[in-house]
């Protein structure tokens, strides 16, 4: 498969040069999705193939796209945002049907990588779009992302009105920019809906490099909380593990096996924040580190 493009996270403040869009940022999962002959692929960012999870979407792509040799980016969605959308991951074909008319998804494609076997890689992402709009026949299974010509003064209100509209936030995207797979350039930017909630820190797990943790172990409410492992600078994860050495101590709550085994050391609790997206099986989606709350 060919790996996504990133985007880079930002604010609303961020200042533009050149011609821009901005997208709605929609609340599912990456998937590129592919054709060769008669065979559709669906590939996470994870590199997992679920084509046969989402029978209404591969349909949807062989009746609506008119050629056997393609290459598309977008989003997966559901109904009732990603937490109804962690539904959809089962095995059993018998479900897998079920569910695909209980929680039929939605393929929102916003990039086209090849089109009748055309490599358009190195293409402007306007020439890209145009090639999309061309190829693609829309329907309740899927659809083409809208997007708007944005500037410095306009960046903030799509923002809010996306946000407004039901999703997570705003795609900013340079509309000169080539397809990089894997990168995150900085020609494409993402401002997202971000809450804040109050956790406490007990502990690090260990690093896999030279970093001096790999994440902090978050308690809330009495029980183990998930880890929070992006958002700090390198000097901040050294005076972070020197705060922790400080205040060493038991950390207690139970850990599951898996995270137990990765312990580089525990804490007394310490006050702390991170911004999360929300909280899906008691655990925070996409944590973000923000500071220890001394107060």
């Amino acid at each position: 498969m060919i790996e996504p493009m990133l985007c880079k996270l930002t604010g609303p403040e961020v200042q533009l040069t050149g011609t821009w869009i901005s997208e709605p940022k929609y609340d599912g999962e990456r998937i590129i999705a592919s054709r060769k002959g008669d065979k559709i692929s669906l590939w996470t960012r994870r590199h997992i193939q679920v084509s046969k999870k989402f029978p209404e979407i591969t349909q949807a792509l062989t009746k609506n796209m008119n050629d056997d040799n393609w290459i598309v980016d977008g989003e997966i969605t559901v109904h009732g945002g990603f937490r109804d959308l962690l539904k959809r991951n089962v095995e059993n074909k018998f479900k897998i049907h079920i569910l695909s008319k209980k929680i039929p998804a939605t393929y929102n494609i916003f990039d086209i990588i090849q089109w009748k076997g055309e490599d358009l890689i190195s293409k402007p992402l306007i020439e890209r779009k145009k090639v999309l709009i061309d190829a693609v026949y829309m329907d309740d299974r899927m659809r083409i992302v809208p997007f708007l010509k944005v500037d410095n003064q306009t960046v903030r209100k799509h923002f809010l009105e996306y946000l407004k509209d039901g999703f997570e936030g705003a795609v900013i995207k340079n509309a000169f920019s080539k397809y990089e797979p894997g990168k995150r350039s900085g020609q494409w930017i993402k401002i997202k809906r971000e809450d804040t909630v109050d956790v406490y820190v007990v502990g690090a797990t260990k690093s896999t490099g030279s970093i001096p943790f790999g994440a902090l172990i978050l308690k809330k409410d009495g029980r183990y909380f998930g880890k929070v492992g992006t958002g700090f600078t390198d000097q901040q994860r050294k005076d972070i593990l020197k705060i922790l050495e400080k205040n060493r101590g038991p950390r207690g709550i139970m850990l599951p096996p898996e995270i137990e085994s990765e312990v580089l050391l525990t804490s007394k609790p310490l006050l702390a924040e991170i911004k999360i997206q929300e909280i899906i099986k008691g655990s925070p989606r996409s944590p973000v580190w923000v500071r220890f709350r001394w107060e």
